[in-house]
């Protein structure tokens, strides 16, 4: 009776050994699982902010396309229009040229009109409204008429001339809207504006900012790298720790089955010496 006692009493002790090394390693794989799934929410955590910097880069990049694009149509249809404005200059000056020239042989005709009156204004008696010096000083004063419009339209010339010129500085000149619009397009393929001088803190990038998913483009490759490698990572990580809930059930489950059986050679036990 007493090695059934003894037999009985090694059964039990074994069982909370038992019970004990399967408390140490549900807790040790509870401890793996709890890892497990702490170094998954983190890796997704980085995994949404690169995805939403991602997606903000290639965002930002559609639109600086969009800008590039109307940048580029701008400055065609620019050029276009410093082109006729050059050429509207041009005219001008022809057209000042040959109204100066009516002009000269304007001054030239008053100036034979006068000789003319005069040459004959002393030999001619008759001096009434049809006279032939009546007839003269209505044409000298057409004439005078004419050269005073002649004057005004060549002032009218010279200021539309200089507006034309101002207009045409604007549009292409040295530092035109088209030298501008060939500036924003440098500075958001290059990084920086043709009219700006180098200096210690500026450090614009050797590879163009714009189109910015183009492989030379630094940030977005190391980004969408880091992403991709976030995203494998993240299924290494997912089998991680579904495995590591496996065994962590498997744990749980060993533990609960000896706990049971523990207690129920316990159980038996007390029964047993409430029997004797």
């Amino acid at each position: 009776m007493a090695l059934n006692k003894d037999s009985v009493q090694q059964y039990i002790d074994r069982l909370l050994q038992d019970c004990i090394e399967a408390d140490l390693a549900f807790n040790n794989a509870k401890a793996q699982e709890l890892a497990k799934k702490s170094a998954l929410d983190k890796t997704k955590r980085w995994s949404d902010i690169l995805r939403d910097v991602l997606n903000t880069v290639t965002e930002t990049n559609r639109l600086g396309m969009i800008y590039l694009g109307t940048l580029e149509r701008t400055r065609k249809q620019n050029e276009k229009v410093g082109k006729n404005a050059r050429l509207a200059v041009n005219a001008i000056k022809i057209l000042i040229c040959e109204v100066k020239k009516v002009m000269d042989c304007t001054e030239v005709m008053k100036g034979l009109v006068k000789v003319l009156s005069d040459r004959i204004d002393c030999k001619i008696p008759s001096k009434g409204a049809n006279s032939i010096m009546a007839v003269l000083a209505n044409l000298k004063t057409a004439v005078d008429d004419a050269l005073a419009s002649i004057k005004d339209a060549l002032n009218a010339l010279l200021a539309t001339y200089h507006l034309e010129e101002e207009l045409w500085g604007d549009l292409a000149g040295e530092k035109g809207l088209l030298f501008q619009i060939g500036g924003m397009y440098t500075l958001v393929t290059e990084g920086k504006k043709p009219d700006i001088d180098s200096c210690g803190h500026c450090n614009p990038k050797k590879t163009p900012i714009f189109p910015m998913d183009d492989p030379a483009c630094d940030f977005y490759t190391k980004t969408k790298h880091q992403y991709e490698e976030t995203l494998e990572k993240l299924k290494d990580l997912q089998d991680a720790l579904d495995n590591a809930t496996c065994k962590r059930e498997f744990a749980q489950a060993k533990k609960v089955a000896l706990d049971n059986a523990y207690a129920a050679a316990l159980a038996a036990k007390a029964c047993d010496t409430k029997t004797k």
